[in-house]
């Protein structure tokens, strides 16, 4: 996993990705990147050459943002910048996979503030669009509604993921050395255990009395059948689709009068 130096071309290219999720164009592009720590480490792999790994650690930090809500809109940590930080300088490194997740929760929790700085300064754009729409200037609605913020993000998000992952990469193992082997052991079985949370958090968020037979069959049937995780998640989904049909009342109603006509 251990690799050469990360050069300031790859970093500057996990930086503008980390830009390109924040932009949003119309939700079409960017929707698929939006909070996915896969895709980002995806990229990560591609850029640093070793996508196996670099997946390996981002499906990890997935785990811990299973349960993420974002109330009104906003996300209490960013999990694409985590996981692109994290995933680049576990790989460079040569760090154990645990480590990544250390590094992933406060790196998530700057990301979004970095975030809520940009919502701050987007209201210049927004108070700069008023101005055109008041003089019928379509033109100048476009430049501030789209160019304009685009183009003001671009050091607000580039330079933290390229400076992170540039000087993380070449000196953490300069950091990892003052760091008594103690604490190391601590962050790595509190790392392993945010995984574990990621799934309470989901368990309860969906956790209906009524439907933790489901996760338990699920759980067991993977355990002792071999059945691989893709034709059992296919099957999950028919299985939950069949659940709504047959105890939803106005479903009920439907098939009912389906059957009757």
């Amino acid at each position: 996993m251990e690799g050469a130096s990360i050069t300031i071309a790859q970093a500057l290219l996990l930086g503008f990705f980390w830009w390109f999720k924040t932009n949003y164009y119309g939700q079409t592009f960017t929707c698929f990147i939006s909070n996915s720590c896969l895709t980002a480490a995806l990229f990560v792999g591609i850029v640093l050459g070793d996508v196996p790994n670099a997946m390996i650690i981002g499906a990890s930090i997935q785990l811990i943002y299973l349960g993420i809500l974002g109330p009104g809109g906003n996300l209490p940590q960013d999990p694409v910048l985590a996981t692109l930080v994290s995933t680049a300088i576990v790989l460079k490194s040569g760090m154990p996979v645990e480590t990544a997740f250390a590094i992933a929760v406060p790196v998530g929790i700057l990301g979004a503030q970095i975030l809520s700085l940009i919502r701050l300064i987007n209201t210049t754009w927004i108070h700069m669009a008023d101005k055109y729409a008041e003089k019928g200037n379509t033109k100048g609605i476009y430049l501030a509604g789209l160019v304009y913020p685009s183009l003001a993000r671009i050091p607000i998000t580039v330079t933290p993921v390229a400076v992170a992952v540039y000087f993380g990469a070449a000196h953490i193992d300069k950091v990892l050395a003052v760091i008594p082997e103690w604490l190391m052991n601590g962050l790595t079985v509190a790392g392993g255990m945010l995984p574990a949370l990621g799934f309470a958090i989901v368990i309860k968020i969906i956790g209906k009395k009524e439907l933790l037979p489901y996760f338990v069959a699920g759980y067991f049937i993977l355990k002792l059948s071999g059945i691989g995780i893709l034709p059992l998640s296919i099957f999950g989904v028919i299985a939950a689709y069949l659940h709504i049909m047959f105890t939803n009342k106005d479903s009920g109603e439907v098939i009912a009068n389906g059957n009757a006509n």
